[in-house]
Order: C-alpha cells, then sequence, then structure tokens
C-alpha cells in the first residue's frame, strides 16, 4: 500500500546542508502495524511529516497505492489526507471549545455525507473505544488517556486506509498507555486500518507486526 524508495531530505541552515533522513526504504502493507522506534532527533517525525505530505521530500519517493504523492500539490494532497489517512498527535490536538463528539465528527465535515450518517460514524467509533459516554463533555475536561482515546477516534471515524501516529502514548502513565495501544490496534485490524506508530516504548514493540529503527537518520 505504502512504498517509499530511496528518500532523503535534508534542511539548510546558514549554508550548511544537514541531512535528516537519507536513502530510506520502507514499505508497509494492507491491514499491517509498523512500529517505528530510535532516539530523538533520529528523524522520525521527519518521516511521518514526509509520509503525510506536511513536508516536502529532497529526493526519493513516497507510492501510496501506486500515486506518487511527493508530485502532489496542495490541493490534491489535501484530498489525499482527507482521503485515506488519519493522524494521531502526540499532545491530542483537540479543539476544547468542542464537545467530544464534535471533535470526532469534524473530520467527517469535509466529505459527501448527511448529518445523520456523520452522527452515526461518531458514535460507532467512539463505542468502540469506549469513550461514548464523554460524548457531550468537553474535551478540556477529560483526563489525558480519555483524550487520547478521542484522538484515535477521530483519525479512525473516516475509516482511513493508513493510520499516522506520532508518539500518541507519550504523555500517558502506564495502565492508559497499554489500553490504549490495544485499543488503536484492535481497531486497526477490525476496520483492516494500517499503521505506522512512532514509540520509544520497547515494551510495546512486540504488539507490532514489523518493528524498524531510524539512526542518525537511517533506517536499520
Amino acid at each position: 500500500m505504502l512504498d517509499i524508495s530511496n528518500l532523503s531530505k535534508s534542511f539548510f541552515v546558514s549554508n550548511h546542508e544537514i541531512s535528516v533522513l537519507s536513502n530510506i526504504n520502507l514499505a508497509i502493507n494492507n491491514n499491517e502495524t509498523v512500529a517505528l522506534k530510535g532516539p530523538s532527533g533520529s528523524g522520525k517525525t521527519t518521516l511521518l511529516n514526509l509520509i503525510t505530505g506536511i513536508d516536502q521530500v529532497s529526493s526519493g519517493k513516497i507510492l501510496f497505492e501506486n500515486h506518487d504523492i511527493t508530485l502532489m500539490d496542495q490541493a490534491n494532497l489535501s484530498k489525499f489526507r482527507r482521503d485515506n489517512l488519519g493522524i494521531v498527535f502526540q499532545f491530542f490536538n483537540l479543539i476544547n471549545d468542542l464537545s467530544v463528539f464534535e471533535n470526532v465528527m469534524l473530520p467527517l465535515a469535509l466529505m459527501n455525507l448527511n448529518l445523520t450518517k456523520r452522527a452515526e460514524l461518531a458514535q460507532t467509533v467512539l463505542k468502540s473505544l469506549n469513550i461514548h459516554h464523554k460524548a457531550n463533555v468537553r474535551t478540556n475536561l477529560l483526563s489525558g488517556g480519555e483524550s487520547q482515546r478521542v484522538a484515535i477516534a477521530r483519525a479512525l471515524v473516516t475509516k482511513p486506509r493508513l493510520i499516522v501516529a506520532d508518539e500518541p502514548t507519550g504523555n500517558l502513565d502506564k495502565n492508559n498507555t497499554d489500553t490504549t495501544i490495544d485499543l488503536l490496534l484492535d481497531s486497526c485490524k477490525s476496520n483492516q486500518t494500517s499503521l505506522i506508530m512512532v514509540s520509544h516504548d520497547e515494551t510495546l514493540m512486540r504488539r507490532f507486526d514489523k518493528v524498524y529503527e531510524l539512526n542518525s537518520g537511517k533506517l536499520i
């Protein structure tokens, strides 16, 4: 489904080129869960930003079902993200002025669905993550574990082909981390959604189909 080939990313600082990623090759199959580990500064978040089209590659290709996203303009990148991706952020990125239900419904507003269908999809994903009882609560009143489940629900509600998650349990305690990862992996498997997730937690690695390590910008 996702095929990354010969991918490199560099930045220029004071006319000096700094290499962040070098010759990355990675493939993710349908319904496959992939963990990405490595020390801070190794390029993990940069790689996720390239996959989602938030940042631009310096060289190489990223093919999503044979469509090269590195050649897309901003309009097509937005459509690509809307139709194919769910993104889970480490710091949740929820809108605190809205309720849990309204936050989860947001991605559906860009799709050609009536309000009844959008509400139905939001309720279904909230129930699957056992957070439906908080549907009418504003997100600033949630615990960290509850907030992360809402963030995951928002990413899953459009039934994306691929979930991209950047350390989604980095701010959770051990119990909430285990619960959140179980819910995320189970939801991906049941929805036939692929997952690439960055994590520093070695205890989580055994739960994924594949584990890769980034070190000094190179994939091991």
